[in-house]
C-alpha cells in the first residue's frame, strides 16, 4: 500500500510543479484586476477608462463564464478588453490566464501556443509601460502577472532557476501594489500563496539562519484575504484546499472542499485534490466516488484531453486496488493501456501507463 500511495503522491507532485507559479500569481491577479480603478495608458478610443462600467461588466462577465467552466466564452469576453486597450496588458493577460486555468484543470496543454502568444503580448505591453516610469498599482498587477507566467513556462521547460527568479519578481510587484493601496486585501491572497509554497519547496534549507518556515504566515494571509478581500474570497478558499492537503491538514481540507462543492460539485480542481486527500487518509470508497465523478466530468468536457483521462483512471484504479476491488482496478488499467499509442507523443501518458503496468503486477500477485 505504501508504494502505491507514494506513486499517487509522486504523480500529483509532478502535476503540482506545473501549477505552483500559477498559484503564486494567477488566481489573485485574475480577481484583483477590477480592484484597481485607474485610467488606461492608452485605449483604442482614447475615452474608455479602466474603471468604467463597460470594463467592469466585461471583467465580471468573463469571470462568471470561468466560474461556470465556460472557458471559450470567457476568452471571447476578455478579447473585448484587447479591442478597448490594445496597448495595455490587461486583455492579453486575462485571455492567457483563462487558457491556463483550463489547461491545468483538464491537463489539456494543446492550447499552449495560444497561451504563449497572449502572455508574450502582455509582457511586451507591460514592459513598454514600465519604461515610461511611475508604475501604478494597476501596472504592477498585470506586469507582475505576466512575468509570473513567464516563470511558469521557464519552469515547465526545466529552467527552474529563472522560473524562481521570475516568481520573486512577480511577488515584488504584488508587494508594491499593496504599498500603493494598503486596503487591497485581495493582494494578501497572492502573497500568502507565495510564502506558503516558497517555504514548502525550500524546507531542506530551514536550518539555515536566512531560511524560514513561513507556511503559517502564508495561510494567515490567505485567511485575511478571505475575511476582508473583495474579489478573492472564493479562489482563496480553493487555494486553501490545495494548501491544506499539501500540509496534511486533512480535516480543514475536507471542510473547505465540502463548502465549495455545494455550489461547484463537479469542479475538476476540487475533485483532483479531494481524491488525493481521501487516498492519503485511506478513505478509499470516497476516493472511488470522487474519481468516478471527475472522470465523467473530464470525458464530457469540450476541453477534454487524453492526458486527463489517463491520470484520472490511474488514480481510480489505485483507489479500487487499495479497496481490495481488484477486478474493477484491472478494468481501469485495461482502459489506460488502450492509450499506448498516444504515449509515444505524451510523456505524462507514458508515465501513467508504466505505473498502470506496475499496478497490474500487484493485482496478479494478490490473485495468485
Amino acid at each position: 500500500m505504501f508504494r502505491t500511495l507514494k506513486a499517487l503522491k509522486d504523480r500529483t507532485l509532478k502535476t503540482l510543479k506545473k501549477t505552483i507559479l500559477i498559484v503564486l500569481v494567477f488566481s489573485p491577479l485574475l480577481l484583483l484586476g477590477q480592484a484597481f480603478g485607474v485610467v488606461s495608458n492608452s485605449s483604442a478610443s482614447g475615452e474608455v477608462s479602466m474603471d468604467s462600467k463597460e470594463v467592469e461588466q466585461i471583467i465580471f462577465q468573463g469571470l462568471d463564464y470561468l466560474h461556470q467552466d465556460e472557458v471559450f466564452k470567457a476568452v471571447d469576453e476578455f478579447k473585448k478588453l484587447i479591442d478597448l486597450f490594445p496597448n495595455d496588458p490587461i486583455g492579453y493577460f486575462y485571455v492567457s490566464a483563462s487558457l491556463q486555468t483550463m489547461m491545468d484543470d483538464y491537463r489539456n496543454y494543446s492550447y499552449s501556443d495560444e497561451f504563449n502568444k497572449y502572455m508574450d503580448l502582455a509582457i511586451e505591453k507591460g514592459e513598454k509601460i514600465k519604461k515610461k516610469g511611475n508604475l501604478t498599482a494597476y501596472d504592477c498587477l498585470y506586469l507582475g502577472g505576466a512575468i509570473g507566467y513567464r516563470g511558469i513556462n521557464e519552469a515547465l521547460t526545466g529552467d527552474w532557476y529563472h522560473g524562481f527568479i521570475d516568481g520573486l519578481r512577480a511577488k515584488g510587484y504584488l508587494e508594491k501594489a499593496l504599498k500603493l493601496n494598503p486596503e487591497f486585501y485581495d493582494v494578501y491572497y497572492g502573497l500568502g500563496t507565495y510564502h506558503f509554497w516558497k517555504s514548502l519547496k525550500t524546507k531542506i534549507f530551514w536550518w539555515l539562519p536566512f531560511a524560514k518556515d513561513n507556511r503559517q504566515v502564508g495561510i494567515d494571509m490567505i485567511k485575511l484575504a478571505i475575511e476582508k478581500g473583495k474579489y478573492a474570497t472564493e479562489d482563496a478558499k480553493l487555494a486553501l484546499v490545495r494548501i491544506y492537503v499539501e500540509n496534511k491538514e486533512y480535516e480543514n481540507a475536507f471542510a473547505m472542499a465540502n463548502e465549495l462543492m455545494k455550489s461547484q460539485p463537479a469542479k475538476p480542481f476540487l475533485l483532483w485534490f479531494l481524491g488525493r486527500a481521501q487516498m492519503e487518509t485511506k478513505m478509499y470508497a470516497g476516493a472511488i466516488n470522487t474519481y468516478q465523478t471527475l472522470l465523467k466530468t473530464l470525458i464530457a468536457s469540450p476541453y477534454y484531453h487524453p492526458e486527463g483521462e489517463v491520470e484520472c483512471r490511474y488514480n481510480l484504479a489505485l483507489a479500487y486496488f487499495e479497496n481490495k476491488n481488484f477486478e474493477d482496478s484491472q478494468k481501469q488499467i485495461d482502459a489506460i493501456l488502450t492509450f499506448k499509442e498516444k504515449s509515444q507523443e505524451n510523456k505524462n501518458i507514458k508515465h501513467f501507463i508504466e505505473d498502470a503496468k506496475g499496478l497490474r503486477k500487484k493485482i496478479k500477485k494478490h490473485a495468485s
